[in-house]
């Protein structure tokens, strides 16, 4: 009767003890995951080397109004070759008048085929009172986005009957002329004709999704008609294209050639690079 209220006190404060240990661990297992599992910062991605997360940091920025921390995450993701970064970080410098500081991230983007920074440039000039080197930069931006090299098919429809096909590649560099001049391979088929030409053409932007053009084809034909003329084939194209930036373009037009024969024409032109990747997958 003694001993009892003697062991009652320590039993208790056992009993209590194994009753919050459970809660204890539980507490001390969440507050290690929270710890293991935090996420890094978009700070911290960028200096690991991220250039998406230096974009987007400095997007944060910008909407906090820290110009100079923005500044420097875009030129951290322009330099790790993010192009929309350099387009950022040029343009914002060039709204401040920091000319000089934005014209390299703008030549960078620049040299990735980018409209946007092409224009971004003229307006540099522009503002350093260069008028002729403003207009050679807007010339340039109605077609620097578009393909280097284009695969096309055509449906022809010949004016004496039938109907026939064409194969086109054609290769507009902005070395030629900003892509106005063009130089490619045609073959030419229909019920009566078969032909092998080369082309050189010449188009002319009207905008950046606009251009009238016309191109002239020499070649051999391939058939053996006896009721030939001649065995060179010599035609010329008019018509016009639809372009949608760097993915090809629609185009529709008349030609005709030294044998008498005229036609109506419908193409579609797409990006070498897309039109391996289709063939690819049929």
């Amino acid at each position: 009767m003694v001993a009892a209220p003697a062991l009652r006190g320590p039993f208790a404060s056992s009993v209590r003890w194994l009753c919050l240990l459970p809660c204890l661990l539980t507490v001390a297992c969440v507050t290690t995951r929270e710890v293991a599992t935090r996420a890094p910062t978009l700070e911290e991605k960028c200096e690991g080397g991220s250039a998406w997360a230096c974009e987007t940091w400095g997007q944060q920025l910008q909407v906090d109004h820290r110009t100079e921390e923005a500044d420097r995450a875009f030129g951290l993701a322009c330099a790790m070759g993010s192009t929309s970064a350099c387009l950022t970080q040029g343009k914002d410098r060039l709204a401040r008048g920091d000319l000089e500081g934005a014209e390299a991230p703008l030549r960078k983007s620049y040299e990735e085929d980018s409209e946007e920074a092409t224009l971004a440039l003229a307006d540099l000039h522009d503002a350093r009172g260069d008028a002729v080197g403003a207009a050679h930069f807007r010339y340039e931006a109605l077609a620097i986005d578009k393909s280097t090299t284009e695969f096309a098919l055509g449906w022809r429809v010949p004016f004496d009957g039938g109907v026939g096909l064409a194969l086109d590649v054609n290769v507009q560099p902005m070395g030629l002329k900003a892509r106005r001049l063009t130089l490619g391979a045609n073959v030419g088929l229909d019920a009566k004709r078969v032909s092998l030409n080369a082309t050189v053409g010449y188009q002319h932007f009207v905008t950046n999704w606009f251009a009238p053009y016309g191109r002239a084809l020499v070649g051999p034909y391939l058939d053996n008609s006896p009721s030939r003329r001649a065995p060179i084939n010599l035609g010329a194209e008019l018509g016009m294209k639809f372009f949608a930036g760097p993915l090809g373009h629609l185009g529709t037009g008349f030609g005709t050639s030294l044998d008498g024969s005229t036609y109506y024409f419908l193409e579609a032109g797409l990006d070498w690079v897309l039109t391996l990747a289709v063939l690819a997958h049929l």
